[in-house]
């Protein structure tokens, strides 16, 4: 049976609509994780150095808490020693006394060195947390900001995407079904699978459709493939049909 060609190319035009609005939504859902990966990236990167950075500060804490009480320690175990001076009876053991108070003292003053310097380390840590802080918050808020948002984006685009599927098997329906298998097997390699012919060039290629070929076209009979792109072609109706449209066969 004859098919109504016009009827039947309406039909694969709006088909086509659809499945190249499917196609985009596709490639936008694709797209929706890199678009968060890099805040959350961020994020992450800024909440693991402000962690680090909090761990580094509770570490010197602990070790300058250790370090005063050992201080404490030994200030006090001196001041007894240097007390007992006096009870000392014999020089050897009055020598010995003095050299153990000297090296107490100088270890106190090496340890005093090392508190100071982890007073430093903390308090320089500490103001780079002051810093992350902000940073962290500021980080966080774009993160969850854009999470949302993606999650809307993806809402609506499977919203969309029912939508049109819903709308494709009416269409099919409708097609001839040597024209659908046609266009589904083109269209596995081009999402265009269906484009016109304007001035004997393939709109999907720009090559030049052969002469013979096009005035087979002008019948608007049946759909021809493209002689190089293999996609559905056809001419545009409002071309008249007179003998300049025409191209000489070879």
């Amino acid at each position: 049976m004859k098919i109504d060609f016009q009827a039947q190319l309406t039909l694969l035009k709006e088909l086509q609509e659809i499945d190249l609005r499917l196609h985009d939504i596709s490639i936008n859902l694709e797209a929706l994780p890199e678009r968060i990966a890099g805040v959350e990236s961020s994020y992450h990167r800024v909440k693991e150095e402000h962690d680090v950075t909090k761990q580094a500060v509770a570490d010197a804490e602990k070790v300058k808490r250790h370090e005063e009480l050992e201080l404490a320690a030994t200030l006090e175990h001196a001041k007894q020693r240097e007390a007992k001076l006096y009870a000392i009876k014999t020089t050897k053991e009055y020598q010995a006394a003095l050299k153990e108070i000297a090296e107490t003292k100088k270890a106190n003053k090496e340890r005093e060195d090392r508190i100071l310097g982890l007073m430093e380390q903390i308090e320089t840590l500490s103001k780079k947390i002051t810093q992350l802080d902000t940073d962290l918050a500021d980080k966080e808020a774009a993160y969850r900001t854009e999470s949302e948002k993606v999650k809307m984006d993806e809402e609506e685009l499977h919203k969309t995407k029912a939508t049109y599927e819903a709308r494709r098997p009416a269409i099919i329906a409708q097609l001839d079904k040597k024209i659908v298998q046609k266009y589904d097997y083109v269209r596995q390699r081009y999402a265009d699978a269906l484009v016109h012919v304007d001035k004997g060039v393939c709109q999907g290629c720009s090559m030049n459709i052969p002469p013979q070929l096009y005035n087979e076209m002008l019948k608007y009979s049946e759909f021809k493939n493209c002689p190089s792109c293999h996609r559905l072609i056809y001419i545009i109706k409002e071309e008249p049909m007179n003998s300049e449209n025409v191209l000489p066969a070879t």
